[in-house]
């Protein structure tokens, strides 16, 4: 079987641009033939040690954008001058209030998705089936493909247009009128061709699984992401340990998140000052977290200044390069904290269990509900930042975290390594291509 598997843009090391890598790898493996095929792409900066066996097919990539080609340099001029209209106080409310900022995104990534299509089409490959991944630029090129090559559509829903422009901007959740437009007349589109086009789709969970619903009317199947087989088999590590010169009875907690509004590292903070004075000094906090919002993490480090002075609290903002790096932080850590409102799925929690750390989210992201199945206590309420250090304190007091992290460990191996989902995603495929040639 032969997969054209689309993602709108592999330019970092984000959680969808590795389960797009991590799938294609292991269906590969599994025997499938696999292309990927992209916008804009990034080889140095999109897991390029996990790149280097796949066929990625690109539009342009962020380095050619950044040359001073003709086309881009008006290209740029038309976004500059926009950007500045968009800057001013008056347009900026008429532009949130009235949704035309979604209606300008529908038609440069309409225009985007064209292109993508015909990448495809140039590539002259017979395809058996389109995995198109996120929304809506992959899913938009997917249909453009298929009215030329009817083939059937596998869409996995990672995140919804919902999320993207009425709930993860604050300035964007204040209008009534805006609401109104996108979800009575805006939206109306894209459930228009979703539901004429699409033959099957997916999403990463329940949460997602009744925003689908909502939007499109339909109920997807729920496929869950996963970890390499190899994490498993990792050691424990001390970098940390030794780079900050920690006594062995010091408890290391960890979280690789990023600074924006919706991702509350501020929780984290806010959960240290309510630890007991006998924990506190018992902890050391790491956050690798890189600068996503200006506003928010200048806000955390004011709001925070006096908790953050604190020597046994260290926030690093430069991501990891290499996997290598970022494991290491994973196996060097005792506790892992994912605190999230409104967050897809969450593959750093996963990863943390894969190398048998004890991991702790909020039910603000989907992974709790795999999480609740393994030990239900290391789940807590969104914002409840008593709760949070209450579990942790519990934890350290009774010396569990190693018990803990050892049966979430045991689950992802049995569970949700990548090979185990892929082999259902196959399963899918099957009876998709299946139904289509009857």
């Amino acid at each position: 079987m032969k997969i054209a598997l689309i993602h709108s843009h592999l330019n970092d090391r984000g959680g969808s641009q590795r389960y797009v890598i991590e799938i294609a790898n292991n269906l590969i493996a599994l025997g499938l033939e696999v292309d990927i095929y992209c916008y804009q792409y990034n080889k140095k900066s999109c897991y390029p040690e996990l790149t280097n066996d796949l066929g990625i097919y690109n539009i342009c990539t962020r380095e050619e954008s950044e040359n001073t080609g003709k086309s881009y340099k008006q290209e740029s001029l038309t976004k500059s001058v926009l950007k500045k209209i968009y800057k001013n106080n008056i347009m900026n409310s008429i532009v949130n209030s009235t949704g035309i900022d979604y209606l300008y995104s529908l038609y440069v990534t309409q225009k985007n998705a064209k292109d993508v299509a015909k990448l495809i089409i140039t590539n002259d490959k017979k395809y058996d089936l389109i995995f198109a991944h996120e929304e809506p630029l992959s899913i938009y090129a997917a249909i453009k493909y298929k009215n030329i090559r009817n083939i059937p559509i596998y869409w996995f829903c990672y995140d919804t247009i919902e999320k993207w422009f009425l709930e993860w901007k604050e300035e964007h959740k204040r209008s009534t009128l805006r609401r109104i437009l996108l979800q009575k007349i805006y939206f109306k589109y894209d459930k228009y061709l979703i539901n004429k086009y699409i033959d099957r789709s997916a999403v990463l969970d329940n949460n997602m699984s009744n925003r689908y619903k909502r939007l499109y009317g339909e109920t997807p199947l729920i496929r869950r992401g996963g970890v390499p087989e190899s994490i498993l088999e990792y050691n424990k590590e001390n970098k940390i340990r030794k780079k900050y010169n920690l006594s062995d009875d010091m408890v290391i907690i960890f979280s690789l998140t990023r600074f924006i509004n919706y991702r509350r590292v501020h929780d984290i903070f806010d959960m240290y000052e309510k630890l007991p004075s006998e924990i506190k000094g018992k902890v050391f906090i790491y956050l690798n977290s890189p600068i996503t919002d200006e506003h928010y993490y200048k806000w955390c480090m004011e709001k925070y200044k006096k908790t953050l002075s604190n020597k046994n609290i260290v926030v690093s903002l430069d991501y990891p390069n290499s996997d290598k790096e970022m494991y290491d932080m994973y196996l060097s850590s005792d506790i892992f904290i994912f605190p999230n409102e409104n967050q897809t799925w969450g593959h750093a929690p996963l990863e943390a269990m894969g190398c048998g750390v004890t991991t702790i989210v909020s039910t603000g992201c989907g992974v709790n509900e795999v999480i609740k199945k393994i030990s239900s206590e290391e789940v807590y309420n969104v914002t409840n930042t008593s709760l949070l250090a209450q579990r942790i304190t519990e934890l350290i007091k009774e010396n569990k975290y190693n018990e803990i992290g050892a049966i979430q460990k045991e689950y992802v191996k049995n569970n949700l390594t990548w090979k185990i989902i892929c082999e259902i995603f196959m399963e899918d495929f099957k009876k998709l291509t299946e139904i289509e040639n009857v």
